[in-house]
């Protein structure tokens, strides 16, 4: 054998350890599951809930999020927001309206930055402080529930959110909602499937970074997904009462 066969077979050890931990890397980043970058909660614990939590993520958007208000309302179905900060400063009586509802209003970061990934700290802290005061300022409370954009997680993330005093909540169940899709097969994606302690995530809000420009099949699911939930025996819960944590700071 060559030398340059030797180096060539020497050197599969280090690539196959290479793409080993490129894989691992990237399973604890996406995967919502994954606790690899620290703590998060992506249901409730076996046994804990017989109900399921809805969330949305993205909003306030006009017209969608106050839509699906008007059916959670008539539906007696709570629900906990992740919102953006950027939209929540633009549309601070959606935010109300949700708190005096009865719904949770949760951090979803400051700009929804698809780069976001490669913040360090420092910008970190800022998407999730400057974002806890926005709240803070529109309904008296400051958020203790954090859902990172797009649910991709780093060490930068998840270290951000704990110094802030955030539980970092991810999903069971997605309703793969942000891409063109139909009220049939939101329902279909989530609704069949659902167990109890599950998370399902759902999005009222145009980001505002995306390419999402019509909320409205997720606006028309919203009473399909709550009747056939229920004719399952599962029961929407307040998200915080489900994973027994707490929603919002001390004051």
């Amino acid at each position: 054998m060559s030398l340059g066969s030797d180096i060539l077979v020497l050197g599969w050890p280090a690539a196959l350890c290479a793409a080993a931990g490129a894989s691992v890397l990237a399973h604890g980043t996406f995967d919502p599951r994954s606790t690899f970058w620290g703590p998060i909660v992506s249901r409730a614990r076996p046994g804990h809930s017989t109900g399921v939590a809805l969330t949305f993520d993205d909003g306030p958007t006009p017209g969608a999020t106050d839509r699906v208000l008007d059916t959670l309302g008539e539906l007696n179905a709570p629900a906990a927001f992740f919102v953006v900060g950027r939209n929540a400063r633009q549309h601070p009586k959606l935010l109300e309206r949700m708190h005096a509802e009865g719904h949770l209003v949760c951090n979803h970061s400051l700009d929804h930055a698809h780069l976001g990934l490669f913040g360090r700290d420092g910008y970190w802290m800022r998407q999730v402080n400057e974002t806890d005061e926005l709240i803070r300022q529109i309904i008296g409370r400051r958020p203790a529930l954090f859902r990172p954009p797009m649910g991709i997680k780093t060490w930068h993330v998840t270290r951000a959110a704990a110094a802030a005093g955030h539980t970092v909540v991810t999903w069971t169940r997605r309703a793969m909602d942000g891409i063109p899709t139909s009220p049939d097969k939101i329902v279909q994606r989530l609704a069949p499937s659902s167990r109890p302690g599950d998370i399902l995530l759902l999005h009222d809000g145009i980001e505002p970074n995306g390419l999402r420009h019509d909320p409205s099949p997720t606006v028309a699911a919203v009473r399909p997904l709550v009747e056939q939930l229920r004719s399952r025996g599962l029961e929407p819960r307040a998200l915080d009462q489900m994973l027994a944590v707490s929603a919002y700071q001390p004051s």
